[in-house]
């Protein structure tokens, strides 16, 4: 249920330097010996010269270290194109102004270190088109995202990156994909949410993003802005296509999706139970698992909430088999499956399933090595303390229904024979709001949604009905 700064996206982040030179040479190397471009991707008309080069790139500030003469040596210029060094001379007579820049959630007016950046020379009209131009400048901006830990450099890098994905049309290249999927990302860590919607949309229109995890990051951004329908029909077809991937490798998403009995007895109950899987069945369930919490999502959104509880089991089941009960993506989703219980009044058992996810939570380690997954499990764990504590005061404990893989009589046989979790106090509410939001303040900065959504929940204990 995490967004672009999940634990998945710290993995890519944690590498991405060390990752750097090899993803550009695997994207931007070109074809192989004897390869021929397609007819409508060459280009026409004489070479290109140096300011042609340049002037690519949108009427807008650059930041200097995009065209650096580093960068400039690790992209290769396109063939045919002016040598390297006309191209180095040709950027060195480009004025350089100290442009400000702030982080893209930050408030109006906060104060940020100016950018030095470059002004592009004005592309001329009616030139002929130059794909491999167009290619040449994204690998130079997807190089510069790639290197840049700074968000405040993202709005400056996306009039380039807009201007070259929207003049390559309906047959956007690679080397622009790429770019646009390092701006999307970005937008996405930072919280940006509204800023990264276009990109997606146009990325998911490009041949070279049609694939699954496209379409899956669009329909998660139309989720975090909020429009849960959109989102829904957007994810449908991805569902489909996950089953079908899933279905082609002799698995399947239907019925118990986690490990079973005999398994649990003869193996570590944790997981995660693999030996039957290869490397590639596990990414197959893993990403079907990971569009069923987002469908999910947006289900709740729409207030589906036994619907969205049902896919909830069965991702559960998914991350438990493949990566373990104490992975982070298992113990979210397990959270937000309680989270769905509560909503239809199922007090006993949304406690069940948060008493169930923590259990398997090792806050030490869990905070050490995927701080943004931590940060989110406090987050929805205080929230469900706060909704809990209003509607156990407003309902009583409610009915009893399955919980997990047990049927509703041994759930109550066991809470009339077993030591019930216990149920949260306002104290209990207090401090995991407090908790939750110095978490997302250090793991999420202090702009982003996660953030604000803790302040929020903060604000509201400590007021006079809190």
């Amino acid at each position: 249920m995490g967004d672009g700064g999940s634990f998945r996206a710290e993995a890519r982040d944690g590498g991405r330097v060390h990752q750097a030179g090899r993803d550009l040479h695997i994207t931007y190397a070109g074809p192989g010996p004897g390869a021929e471009e397609p007819e409508d991707a060459r280009d026409t008309g004489a070479p290109p010269e140096p300011g042609e080069l340049l002037a690519r790139f949108a009427e807008a500030p650059l930041p200097v270290h995009v065209l650096a003469p580093q960068a400039l040596a690790a992209v290769p210029l396109p063939d045919p194109g002016p040598g390297p060094e006309a191209v180095a001379e040709a950027v060195a007579a480009l004025a350089v102004e100290a442009v400000p820049a702030a982080a893209p959630m930050a408030p109006r007016g906060t104060a940020h270190a100016p950018v030095r950046c470059l002004r592009p020379p004005v592309a001329r009209p009616g030139g002929p088109a130059r794909p491999a131009l167009d290619a040449w400048a994204a690998a130079l901006l997807d190089r510069a995202l790639l290197r840049s830990a700074d968000d405040a450099e993202l709005p400056l890098c996306a009039p380039h990156v807009r201007t070259l994905l929207w003049r390559s049309g309906a047959t956007g290249s690679a080397p622009v994909v790429a770019a646009a999927r390092r701006l999307r990302d970005g937008y996405e860590r930072c919280g940006a949410y509204e800023a990264a919607l276009p990109f997606a949309e146009r990325i998911a229109a490009c041949p070279a993003g049609a694939g699954l995890t496209d379409a899956l990051a669009l329909g998660r951004l139309r989720v975090r802005c909020g429009d849960h329908a959109e989102a829904e029909a957007v994810l449908r077809p991805v569902l489909a296509r996950a089953d079908a991937a899933v279905t082609a490798r002799g698995l399947t998403l239907a019925g118990n999706t986690g490990p079973s009995l005999g398994e649990l007895l003869r193996e570590n109950a944790e997981g995660p139970f693999t030996g039957k899987l290869s490397t590639v069945d596990g990414d197959a369930l893993v990403q079907a698992a990971d569009v069923l919490t987002v469908l999910a999502e947006a289900l709740h959104g729409r207030r589906r909430y036994a619907e969205s509880e049902r896919l909830l089991h069965s991702a559960t089941g998914l991350y438990w088999r493949v990566l373990g009960a104490a992975h982070p993506a298992r113990i979210l989703t397990q959270l937000h499956r309680a989270r769905s219980r509560a909503r239809q009044r199922l007090w006993t058992e949304a406690l069940s399933l948060l008493h169930d996810a923590l259990t398997f939570r090792d806050a030490e380690a869990l905070a050490r090595d995927h701080p943004r997954a931590a940060a989110l499990i406090r987050l929805t764990h205080a929230e469900l303390a706060d909704e809990a504590i209003r509607g156990l005061a407003e309902d009583g404990p409610g009915r009893t229904r399955a919980v997990g893989m047990f049927p509703a009589p041994v759930v109550r046989f066991l809470d009339a024979t077993v030591s019930r979790p216990p149920k949260p106090t306002p104290a209990d509410a207090d401090r995991l709001a407090t908790e939750a939001t110095a978490a997302c303040e250090q793991a999420y900065g202090p702009w982003h949604p996660r953030t604000r959504a803790a302040r929020e929940l903060l604000a509201r204990r400590e007021g006079p009905d809190g």
